[in-house]
């Protein structure tokens, strides 16, 4: 199953996988990364994806709540993937790696072209978070 924030969070079943799709947006591309791991896992994981089409148009009260199922949705997942584009400023996804780094839930994708992959890199390797250069990489890991 897929979730989205307009999607009520599911209560946890056990034994059922749970993966977070946080990273650079990219909805304008005619194939993104978020649906290229949804394809890849929506056999085997329930996925809870933050892709909001009216992000920028949300008013506030609507972006507060987008925000709060984000947060609950992050923390209920098992696996949250992180993906930074190399074009992308990421400011969000940088305050996602630094929040959940040290969860042992982070797999985090970031291509050397990222403005700030040698950041990106170190914390990491600081705290032995998974990382690799492609989502290919990545989806090698969990699948």
């Amino acid at each position: 199953m897929i979730y989205n924030s307009t999607i009520p969070l599911p209560e946890k079943a056990i034994g059922e996988k749970y993966v977070f799709l946080a990273g650079s947006m990219d909805v304008n591309t005619t194939t993104n990364w978020r649906t290229q791991c949804i394809t890849a896992l929506e056999n085997s994981h329930h996925i809870f994806d933050p892709t909001h089409k009216d992000h920028d148009s949300l008013n506030k009260l609507e972006m507060e709540n987008h925000i709060n199922w984000e947060l609950d949705a992050i923390n209920r997942a098992d696996i949250i993937i992180l993906n930074f584009l190399p074009n992308a400023l990421s400011p969000i996804t940088l305050v996602e790696l630094g929040l959940y780094v040290a969860s042992g839930k982070l797999i985090v994708i970031c291509p050397k072209e990222f403005y700030k992959n040698t950041y990106v890199t170190t914390l990491c390797k600081k705290y032995n978070t998974p990382i690799f250069l492609s989502i290919e990489q990545a989806l090698n890991t969990i699948q």
